[in-house]
């Protein structure tokens, strides 16, 4: 990997997962906020749980589509005219074949796709050291 695309990777690693991880959830959770009102300041009415619940989900469905255009859009293929050479399956082999023939671009690894698994790790491992360290025991203490 060329060092500025690995600079490039990770800069867009660390604010996607500062909007995955922290923004799209604290944003409806801002709006629920706002549709709630202050006169449930004590009580959570349902429907504002299905607006932050179903906001959250279908901005995660709008990143991923958004993440496959960059995908398309940016990584294409330089040379589409060429034949590719399709995967066959281990079950598909006869046994006088010797290697297995793989497509083009299979041990390739798209940025998009490195940016996505890095910010599942830095936000699950933010997750486990909040749970676990920063939000204390929810047990009475007498």
């Amino acid at each position: 990997m060329h060092p500025i695309r690995g600079i490039g990777v990770l800069i867009a690693t660390i604010v996607v997962a500062a909007v995955v991880g922290f923004g799209i959830p604290a944003a409806w959770v801002w709006v629920g906020s706002q549709v709630q009102g202050g006169a449930g300041s004590t009580s959570l009415d349902w429907s504002v749980v299905m607006l932050i619940f179903f906001g959250i989900v279908i901005s995660y469905g709008f990143v991923l589509y958004i993440a496959g255009f960059v995908i398309s859009v940016l990584e294409h293929d330089p040379e589409p005219t060429k034949q590719k050479a399709t995967a066959r399956n281990p079950w598909m082999r006869g046994m006088t074949d010797t290697r297995a023939i793989k497509p083009r671009g299979a041990d390739k690894t798209w940025a998009v796709e490195t940016v996505f698994v890095s910010t599942t790790l830095i936000v699950s491992a933010a997750a486990l050291v909040w749970f676990f360290v920063l939000a204390g025991s929810p047990l009475p203490t007498q």
